[in-house]
């Protein structure tokens, strides 16, 4: 993995709680930091993609049950050309 480094300007309470949580933890500030932008950054974005993509399967699966001989795909290609 290649490093980057920057500068990231904090409010000097914000900062003083970071120093301390990262030494409670017998860790870097800069390392806190890193954990912390990781898992907010995936985590919402992932549950996010996993349940939309739950409910695409499950409205796919309920439109099969109740249109079993139709297809969706040629539908919308009809309704395209048919503009």
């Amino acid at each position: 993995m290649k490093w980057v480094t920057t500068n990231i300007r904090f409010p000097e309470d914000m900062y003083m709680e970071l120093k301390i949580e990262a030494a409670k933890k017998r860790t870097s500030v800069s390392s806190l930091v890193r954990q912390r932008v990781s898992t907010k950054e995936q985590s919402p974005a992932k549950k996010s993609t996993q349940r939309i993509l739950k409910e695409l399967r499950e409205i796919t699966e309920m439109n099969d049950r109740e249109n079993p001989n139709i297809s969706f795909s040629e539908k919308l290609i009809e309704m395209r050309y048919e503009q």
